[in-house]
């Protein structure tokens, strides 16, 4: 009986503390998923942020300017990058486009126009021509994009694997099998999906899309702001 009214009284949101998940007072396994410690790269008093995305997920598209106006709002302790995804090789221009874009310096500037070509003109841009093509109105030159696009399929530096496959790697070993996915210092999952998931189970279930972006969000300021208080 005591079981039975716990469960009741839980399914309710009637208990107090960790046990009814929110994105303010997030927990583990509900509000944001844990797993081993990934390797960082941001340095010594950073908390790294990675985005885990593609080009044409209409998620990722979605999500775009909220998280562009989340991002400029945190500390100069906060580092924030992106990985590319790719989960069918057929998808794979596209993380080449980021990879090339980011080398020629233009990848904050461009990403948001290239969500626009892919979800709003339904230009899909998945080869390197039609990339090229694009791109030039940006004043991005045709020789050096293709060249910089082809480079993401050649070893990099000194290392064996190729920009292409460091990033297939990169999403491999985070465990990534949704997107768009954010990861806090290595360790911490946290992605509209998750959100929208804690939202139902709470008796609060989203209406819109945007509610789970701004839940996911909230909860990775929890998560940032624990680490920054050494609680996680």
């Amino acid at each position: 009986m005591k079981k039975l009214l716990g469960a009741v009284l839980i399914s309710f949101g009637f208990l107090s503390g960790a046990a009814v998940a929110s994105p303010e007072a997030p927990v583990a396994g509900t509000d944001y998923l844990t797993i081993p410690q990934q390797p960082l790269t941001a340095g010594a008093g950073k908390i790294e942020v990675t985005e885990f995305f593609w080009y044409g997920c209409p998620h990722c598209n979605a999500l775009e300017p909220t998280l562009e106006k989340w991002v400029k709002a945190q500390g100069k302790d906060v580092v924030f990058k992106r990985v590319p995804v790719a989960f069918q090789s057929r998808f794979e221009p596209h993380t080449r486009m980021f990879i090339a874009l980011t080398a020629l310096g233009k990848e904050a500037e461009l990403t948001p126009k290239v969500f626009n070509e892919i979800h709003v003109k339904h230009n899909y841009l998945l080869t390197k021509e039609s990339q090229a093509d694009f791109l030039a109105q940006f004043g991005i030159d045709k020789t050096a994009y293709i060249n910089a696009y082809d480079a993401a399929g050649k070893p990099a530096m000194m290392r064996k694997e190729t920009p292409v496959e460091l990033a297939n790697k990169a999403w491999q070993d985070y465990k990534i099998d949704g997107v768009p996915t954010i990861a806090i210092q290595g360790k911490y999952l946290v992605s509209p999906a998750t959100s929208g998931d804690a939202l139902q189970k709470a008796g609060k279930p989203a209406t819109t899309e945007q509610q789970t972006f701004d839940a996911a969000l909230k909860t990775a300021d929890s998560i940032i702001n624990q680490i920054r208080a050494k609680k996680l």
